[in-house]
């Protein structure tokens, strides 16, 4: 692989990560991969972690670390692959079907606005409030506001409600955004 040449396809990719003795979903065995056939991956909040992934057109490929130019740190891999994601994707703030709001991106990007906090400050901005997140699957994100009980028992719900047939999984994890100061941090999560 080509770090130029596929420089401008390489976009945030969000991914659960397990705990050793935590049971996956769907999963009959584990796969050790040597150090230099890992993917490049940072924490993000909770057990949810940020990937990079290559757009081969019909499908995506994770970063190697063997894939990683020496002279090119996980921090500029990560500038590069957000400066991407805001570039080229759009995400559109629909409303929901049980009160709250949710970003659409075409099903592939939903989750890499996460790293976009641009986009976080204007959807706080539209509710007027601290956001309540959900990231159930790789196609869903959803908010609502922190302060109404209502709407953050519907979120829960409609996260464990995704949980029981759903594809694409990530977590029943909550995550709060913080208007003022533009923080995430863990919030709670789905029965």
């Amino acid at each position: 692989m080509n770090f130029d040449e596929i420089k401008d396809k390489i976009y945030p990719w969000i991914k659960v990560v397990y705990e050793p003795d935590e049971e996956v979903p769907n999963s009959t065995q584990e796969i050790e991969l040597k150090d230099e056939e890992q993917p490049i991956m940072q924490n993000w909040l909770g057990n949810l972690a940020i990937f990079y992934a290559v757009d081969e057109g019909e499908q995506f490929s994770l970063i190697l670390k063997r894939d990683l130019p020496q002279n090119i740190s996980i921090e500029d891999l990560h500038e590069i692959a957000t400066t991407n994601l805001d570039r080229d994707i759009e995400f559109t703030f629909n409303e929901t079907g049980f009160g709250g709001h949710g970003l659409i991106a075409g099903g592939d990007h939903e989750t890499g606005s996460l790293t976009l906090t641009g986009i976080w400050e204007w959807c706080a901005d539209q509710i007027k409030d601290n956001l309540i997140v959900a990231v159930p699957a790789k196609d869903l994100i959803m908010m609502v506001p922190e302060n109404d009980k209502v709407k953050v028992n519907s979120l829960k719900n409609f996260v464990t409600e995704i949980f029981k047939e759903g594809e694409r999984l990530l977590t029943k994890q909550l995550y709060r955004f913080d208007k003022l100061n533009n923080k995430w941090t863990l919030w709670g999560q789905a029965d």
